[in-house]
């Protein structure tokens, strides 16, 4: 390479003191598991209860044993993409001015930052003087529910306002403020105790975001190897550098925007061709099919007594004549089955053709309804009705009703290649599907997941442009006023509901039944079915008149016979409209004992006042009937013994165990005691997420009462296991074998398992939630909304009268939100923003989420814009690019596309395959729970790493899933599973999920049918950790010498924050020198836990990836440290000062210069080897485009 062209190139230099800011504050300390010293619940064995059923098991517990609690820890996760926000941007984007920072509090001593020292040291508080000691402070402390209930509101109210500082009352005791700290600690918010004596105040504040390293540590030396050194030269000698390579070409961030690709039409969007003649073939099939077959026809009979057939004509004429239609039906109502089969048969009856689109928030759901649908009509799924999912589908052009997930729809929908400005005409795209559709079903809109919201506002533009188009929304829980608005003001069809009673238990009825050795809690159901309304205005009128006639008139009998038609807490507790009267205050007025007794049986509300504060007892005094006085006053006392009672076991149960908290051991018991008590009726428990099924089944699969498989079957149900395995939740066993289901909210309303009788609800749920003002991703387990406790009761009463117990208490099931938050307000949203730009990209991005129902908040959309412009997805104003087009074609992160044509381009697609689907799904590595097979599945995980160069938890997956692949063609794929503690279905799922991955690549052009030479790299360890590069950037550290006496590698991240190595991770013990003294690392994120943060999965890396991929790389003398800022309104003397001063930094080859990345890692490197980097990395940057523009001429 000629030296000469170092004198013309116009380098970028930057002083390593100038810096921007940095995101998410990483939080120091750890919480140890909490120990649990009592059981207050845990009274005599109750397994002896009905011998005459079951066997029974030894008692479980004694009431002194202690344990560790299994509980579900607080995550906090700093997301791949939603980091790259933080990153620094490149110095074309420096002139942008960044939101003003708030001054942060001063900063405290350790010790205060996180609790004050009184309380947590120096007056032997349990927090940390307990840690100290090896021990754990209690699960509640001096904390109790309503103050935890009091103090989690408005800590949670803070974080979501604009406040900085938050200050509690006084009124709060010295180890109640050690608890707030904790909490506050665990929230990643900062907390300090001030004052003295009764002005002792305790004050929240918000973590600020940290300026980055200090970059204390010394700069890293980068030269490349005498090989290495002779295939640049041969390199640059036949292909010289030119004034792209060496200035920059504008490519980097092409403002072209992406042309409009053909894409393939989707046959499973398209309508059936059916003429008159062949949709009355259609019909008459079905009606002969349903006539000759008893089994159907004891359907369609079925079909007729669900409350929805009464509303079959009026939902399809109001179709007719609207384009949307809002049906909010109660749970059983049978909306979600019933719809679609009325618009189909309505249609056919037409002798109209008709494409039915019905969306379902999850991929079971579509397929467990289209099943069910065709199993109704006698066909098998894929005829008439079919489903298209992310992996698999049946069906296509031919089926007039299909299932598909919302984000299956919400791909068809961005997929037409076109804006939606209203001067388009839709007939001039003669490829658009919307044009095949006739009506659209979005099911289940009340979970407000972000991909739902966001296609409701696309439907909603489309809607003026397809006048044919029908739209239905569909839910059990809903704010109907509140999307009838938003569709302006759409036709509302509310559907009764149909379920048999609920019996509902609570957290302190749940310890009293444990203490029982009688069955009581399963007498209150009965089997009369049972239909759950709000009263009409026509009945409330009817019962208004009754109350005054039995008043007034002493006609009793009218009042007694709508009482009674209905044991319903409406009716039985109705209070007069105009008076507040209820019917126990008129039979208590009236001395009529014999009905005064009835409602008491009926479970009626004493408390209840009239208009003037007149309870029932207060009536029966008022006229003098003391006999009836007395019968109230003993059942009200009795009530509050009881309640008393269950008050002090509830207290002991929660001054002991955290009620966040999942306790196995009391879900075990209560299993126990139901199965014990009762005959039959499948049991479905609710848990937050994947770590507590598992705890969960291996506690019952451990206990000799549920370890007999004749007679318990106990299954999981969760969104990542497979269809098959999804499948067996439905099947009702053998007889004398009692089905268990441990399952996520999934089972809330995705699906319906008819032979569920008994609900234990947890009362806990995963959420993930974002925090745009640190770039912080939390996946936590939280409490679920009112709503969603209404959706598990419901489970219980589908076949019969059932029970729900909720293990919680009563006061905190008041104190629940009345709905989630919608997930498009806590989520990172890169995707939706780059899916804005795909639709129309014309349109500003804040522009359209403001039409959502709820728009993110400006600072989320901000920080998604910043990522996407890093990617090289946007230009700077927001101009769609043509990477960007292809970043978006993807079922992917805009990030782990760009991944893939890295490794294209590299010739390593294979192992990045395997990486995306990894990513997208889920480890398979399996955790054992002894101690010596953990040791075990480590150490196998390390081998297997070594295959690929060692040191890498990500080419840990790609080695296993290679040595999978070859195991199973030899037929010993359970043997290679067993010794290496992998888990077969999550690797099926995976191949599954690459083979999809690799047919959409074909499809949009980016490999050939014959991807074999786009392979010819993948068992190259150098490259792949490049692809790995590709993918995980911005999310790099570098390792920190090891201190003195510490145990932990500790990582340091572009936020300046240092994080631990989680000891799952086969890099737990790594040192530098064991790393060959490279200390860089790639990570897919860091998560916050209760004992501090941490990464799990990483690999370590070199160096020249960074440099290649990096947003920034710029250079300075290698003593240059000054701390001062650029002044951008330089005079022109400083300026020529400034450009000879760059100049004479490259003016010779030999020079030693300071490579800064990202402004936080430095580099030392001869002037020589910086610029033909800086060459390879534009070359580089226009491959890719070069490989993106290619394609989209072919």
């Amino acid at each position: 390479m000629a030296h000469g062209c170092l004198g013309s190139w116009a380098l970028q230099t930057w002083k390593p003191g100038t810096r921007k800011r940095a995101r998410g504050p990483l939080p120091h300390g750890s919480t140890p598991a909490t120990l649990i010293t009592d059981r207050p619940w845990a009274g005599p064995p109750v397994w002896c209860a009905r011998p005459s059923k079951l066997s029974a098991p030894p008692p479980l517990v004694a009431s002194t044993r202690s344990r560790f609690s299994l509980g579900a820890p607080e995550q906090r996760t700093v997301n791949k993409a939603t980091a790259a926000g933080a990153l620094h941007r490149r110095s074309s984007q420096t002139a942008r001015a960044a939101p003003k920072e708030a001054a942060q509090p001063p900063r405290q001593p350790r010790c205060s930052e996180y609790g004050h020292e009184d309380e947590r040291m120096g007056r032997k508080g349990k927090g940390a003087a307990a840690r100290k000691a090896g021990k754990a402070p209690s699960a509640a402390g001096a904390m109790n529910e309503t103050t935890l209930v009091r103090v989690s509101k408005a800590l949670d109210d803070f974080r979501a306002s604009d406040a900085e500082v938050y200050t509690f009352e006084a009124d709060i005791s010295k180890e109640e403020r050690a608890e707030i700290h904790e909490m506050c600690r665990k929230m990643g918010m900062k907390s300090k105790s001030s004052g003295v004596g009764t002005r002792r105040r305790l004050s929240v504040y918000k973590s600020k975001r940290k300026q980055g390293p200090d970059m204390e540590e010394g700069p890293t030396h980068l030269g490349f190897s005498e090989e290495s050194r002779h295939v640049l030269q041969d390199l640059f000698t036949h292909y010289p550098p030119d004034d792209a390579d060496l200035n920059g070409d504008a490519n980097r961030n092409s403002s072209d925007k992406a042309a409009n690709i053909k894409r393939k039409t989707d046959t499973a969007f398209c309508r059936p061709a059916m003429s008159k003649h062949d949709i009355t073939k259609k019909v008459e099939m079905f009606c002969t099919k349903i006539n000759g077959s008893p089994h159907l026809r004891k359907i369609m009979e079925d079909r007729s007594k669900l409350p929805i057939s009464s509303f079959k004509d009026v939902i399809t004429s109001t179709l007719d004549n609207h384009q949307v239609v809002l049906i909010s039906g109660e749970t059983g109502c049978g909306k979600t089955t019933q719809v679609p089969q009325y618009i189909l048969d309505h249609m056919w009856g037409k002798g109209e053709s008709c494409k039915i689109i019905c969306t379902q928030p999850r991929r079971i759901s579509a397929i467990s309804v289209a099943e069910r649908i065709s199993a109704e009509r006698g066909e098998a799924v894929g005829d008439t009705v079919g489903y298209k999912i992310r992996l698999e589908s049946k069906g296509g052009k031919n089926s007039s009703v299909m299932f598909c997930t919302n984000g299956v729809l919400l791909r068809v929908l961005i997929g037409r290649g076109t804006n939606t400005s209203k001067t388009r005409n839709p007939k001039q795209s003669l490829d658009d599907t919307i044009l095949g559709i006739s009506h659209i079903i979005v099911d289940e809109i009340h979970e407000r997941d972000r991909f739902s919201d966001f296609m409701l506002t696309i439907l909603r533009d489309l809607l003026p442009m397809y006048p044919h188009l029908r739209l239905v929304l569909m839910s059990a829980t809903i704010d109907a006023v509140r999307f009838s608005q938003y569709f302006n003001g759409c036709s509302v069809i509310q559907v009764p509901g149909f379920t048999y009673p609920v019996k509902t238990y609570y957290l302190e009825d749940v310890l009293s039944i444990l203490q029982s050795v009688g069955d009581n809690h399963l007498s209150t159901t009965t089997s009369d079915k049972k239909q759950s309304s709000v009263l009409t205005e026509e009945f409330k009128s009817s019962m208004d008149d009754s109350i005054n006639l039995a008043l007034v008139n002493d006609e009793f009998v009218p009042l007694l016979e709508l009482i009674s038609a209905e044991q319903n807490p409406e009716i039985y507790n109705y209070q007069h409209s105009e008076t507040g009267v209820t019917p126990l205050m008129v039979f208590a007025a009236k001395g009529q004992l014999g009905d005064v007794c009835m409602l008491l049986s009926f479970g009626v509300d004493c408390s209840a006042q009239d208009h003037d504060g007149k309870s029932a007892l207060d009536w029966a005094q008022q006229e003098k009937q003391q006999e009836v006085y007395d019968v109230i006053m003993k059942h009200m006392e009795c009530s509050s013994a009881k309640s008393t009672e269950d008050n002090e076991l509830l207290n002991k149960y929660l001054a002991t165990i955290n009620p966040e908290h999942i306790d196995t051991l009391l879900i075990e018991r209560l299993l126990g005691k139901i199965c014990v008590d009762s005959n039959e009726g499948a049991i479905l428990v609710f848990l937050p997420g994947w770590e507590d099924i598992n705890q969960t089944r291996e506690k019952l699969r451990a206990s000799p009462f549920f370890r007999d498989s004749s007679r318990f079957l106990i299954l999981s149900l969760h969104s990542m296991i497979p269809s098959l395995e999804q499948k067996k939740v439905f099947k009702r066993p053998p007889a004398g074998v009692r089905k268990i289901i441990l399952s996520t909210n999934i089972a809330e309303t995705a699906v319906t398992i008819d032979d569920v009788v008994f609900v234990i609800d947890s009362g806990r749920m995963k959420e993930k939630s974002y925090d745009p003002y640190n770039n912080v991703s939390t996946l936590h387990a939280s409490w679920v909304s009112k709503a969603s406790a209404r959706q598990r009761e419901g489970r219980a009463g589908r076949c019969q009268a059932g029970i729900c117990y909720h293990l919680y208490s009563r006061f905190r099931a008041a104190s629940l939100p009345d709905y989630q938050i919608p997930e498009i307000k806590r989520m990172p949203i890169e995707e939706l923003c780059l899916q804005v730009k795909l639709l129309d990209s014309n349109c500003r991005i804040a522009d359209f989420l403001k039409k959502t129902l709820d728009p993110p908040i400006t600072e989320t959309i901000r920080n998604a814009i910043t990522v996407l412009q890093d990617l090289g997805a946007l230009t700077q104003d927001e101009q769609l690019t043509e990477l960007g087009e292809k970043l978006g074609s993807l079922p992917v992160h805009p990030c782990t596309t760009k991944m893939l044509l890295f490794a294209i381009l590299m010739n390593c697609l294979d192992p990045a395959l395997t990486l995306a689907c990894a990513a997208d799904y889920r480890d398979p590595f399996l955790l054992p729970m002894a101690p010596d097979e953990r040791k075990s599945a480590t150490a196998g995980k390390v081998e297997l790493a070594s295959l690929y160069g060692g040191f890498s938890d990500q080419l840990a997956v790609v080695a296993a899933f290679d040595c999978w692949r070859r195991a199973k063609d030899r037929g010993q794929e359970s043997q290679f599973c067993t010794k290496y503690f992998i888990s077969s279905n999550i690797m099926q799922m995976l191949s599954n999920m690459r083979k999809q991955l690799q047919s959409e690549l074909y499809q949009r052009g980016f490999v050939p049918a014959d991807t074999s030479a786009c392979s010819l790299n993948s068992n190259d360890p150098g490259i792949m950790r490049a692809v790995l590069m590709a993918g995980a950037y911005p999310m790099v550290g570098r390792l920190l010498p090891p201190r003195k006496n510490a145990r932990n590698t500790v990582v340091e991240t572009a936020s300046g924050g240092k994080v631990r190595l989680h000891p799952h991770s086969c890099n737990f013990n790594l040192s530098r020198s064991k790393s060959s003294g490279n200390p860089l690392l790639v990570y897919d994120e860091v998560t916050r836990g209760d004992g501090g943060m941490y990464i799990k999965k990483c690999s370590v890396v070199g160096s020249c990836p960074l440099l290649l991929l990096a947003s920034e790389m710029v250079v300075a003398p290698p003593d240059d440290d000054s701390d001062e800022e650029e002044d951008s309104s330089e005079d022109g003397a400083e300026k020529s000062t400034l450009i000879q001063h760059r100049k004479e930094i490259m003016s010779s080859p030999d020079n030693t210069v300071s490579v800064v990345v990202d402004r936080w890692l430095r580099f030392d490197a001869s002037a020589l080897d910086v610029a033909q980097i800086y060459c390879l990395r534009e070359r580089l940057a226009s491959s890719i485009l070069f490989k993106v523009h290619q394609q989209i001429a072919v």
